[in-house]
């Protein structure tokens, strides 16, 4: 769970540092690796048993970018992965901190 939240922190944080970013194919990929990587671990890692107490997260919906990622990364769509990085993976973060914060209690 921790790879993960750093792997989105890491997106999060290209896209920040790099404004311009859909405009730039390194940075771009970049940024589609690391949310890859975030998908990859929630689909394959995630533990099951935790997925009940994140109602928020549409798994589904992560295993299919997962899955569009490795297998179609050519129709990559930036405007879709943009909204990834500012919509989705802080709303993931929020939810990891919040999990890691019940398991330390």
């Amino acid at each position: 769970m921790r790879f993960m939240r750093s792997d989105a922190k890491t997106a999060i944080d290209y896209a920040a540092d790099h404004p311009g970013w859909l405009d730039d194919q390194l940075v771009t990929d970049a940024i589609a690796k690391r949310v890859e990587q975030v998908a990859e671990i929630a689909k394959f890692q995630f533990p099951i048993e935790l997925r009940p107490q994140a109602p928020g997260i549409d798994w589904d919906a992560i295993s299919g970018l997962r899955n569009r990622l490795i297998h179609e990364y050519h129709r990559l769509q930036p405007r879709l992965l943009r909204w990834n990085v500012e919509k989705d993976l802080p709303e993931l973060i929020g939810t990891i901190d919040a999990l890691l914060e019940d398991e330390e209690e």
